[in-house]
């Protein structure tokens, strides 16, 4: 029993070691994280001071980083104005990165209206010519559909020619049009199987309803050839009935006709045999009488007989 209970002791100790190690080794592994990311942090922080320093001197292509900076939030708080602020002051110099990237947002907020068109169209010239940036937002213009048509493959096709020549952004553009590409591509399959299984569902349901209609004319039929069949065996049972009716009828006539004739006949028999008879007793009683007057019931008026 003892040592049933120490052995449990001894568990219980061993899941809290265990516990505890755990949570050391997820503390060491965030605060080597964080060491190891405070260098690019102190880095992009250092960047951001010598990029502005210069920027503040009148440098072009310095005031074009530092507006990308404020832009993505690189080594200084995001802040669009700041970020619209440098980018124009560099824009202002001959900048030609900053021109395109105002050009960019220009289009994307007010469409193609004033300028914006022939300024499109001369970016598309520069980008044929092979001016890396100039392709880079030619490239994300297609990406997104800002003053042109949302393509994924004509973006990529620009955006990979700019990331060939050492465009990092344009790199990095691409890898989001592909990875978006990608989930549309997924998307468009996933929607082209649940249409196709709709279509089949369709198709089946259609077949189903033409069936259960062919079925439902078959037994229509057959109800209107029993039907007809019935009317016609009904017709032919009436006028069979009605013939035989006839025929009864002219066999009791001429059975009565008969029977007429026969008692016509009869009475006519008799009516002669009565005529004979008494024609035969009128001829007896003439013959008698004339063999012996005085025997008949005249006899008594005869002065004769007396």
């Amino acid at each position: 029993m003892m040592n049933k209970v120490n052995s449990n002791r001894h568990s219980i100790a061993a899941s809290c070691f265990d516990g505890l190690a755990i949570k050391t080794r997820f503390l060491i592994l965030t605060l080597m994280t964080v060491i190891l990311l405070l260098p690019s942090i102190t880095q992009a922080d250092g960047l951001f001071d010598f990029q502005m320093k210069l920027a503040q001197k009148g440098n072009a292509e310095a005031q074009f980083k530092v507006g990308e900076m404020y832009e993505t939030g690189f080594g200084v708080k995001k802040d669009m104005n700041e970020a619209r602020n440098w980018i124009n002051k560099s824009a202002a110099q001959g900048n030609e990165n900053a021109g395109f990237k105002l050009l960019y947002w220009d289009v994307e907020k007010n469409g193609l209206k004033g300028g914006n068109k022939e300024k499109v169209a001369a970016l598309q010239a520069k980008a044929k010519e092979g001016n890396p940036q100039a392709q880079y937002y030619v490239g994300k213009m297609h990406a997104h559909g800002v003053g042109l048509n949302k393509d994924s493959e004509e973006a990529l096709k620009w955006l990979n020619k700019a990331a060939f020549v050492g465009v990092l952004e344009a790199e990095r553009e691409a890898v989001t049009v592909r990875e978006a590409k990608e989930r549309e591509d997924i998307a468009a399959k996933k929607r082209a199987e649940e249409k196709k299984r709709a279509d089949l569902k369709a198709k089946q349901e259609r077949e189903k309803q033409a069936k259960l209609e062919q079925q439902r004319k078959l037994e229509a039929n057959k109800q209107a050839e029993q039907k007809a069949r019935a009317e016609k065996a009904a017709q032919q049972n009436k006028a069979a009935e009605q013939q035989r009716l006839k025929a009864q009828k002219e066999a009791e006539a001429k059975a009565k006709s008969a029977a007429q004739q026969e008692a016509a006949r009869q009475r006519e028999a008799e009516k002669q045999a009565l005529l004979k008879k008494r024609a035969e007793e009128e001829q007896s009683r003439k013959a008698k009488f004339e063999s012996d007057p005085c025997s008949g019931k005249s006899a008594r008026f005869l002065s004769t007989c007396k």
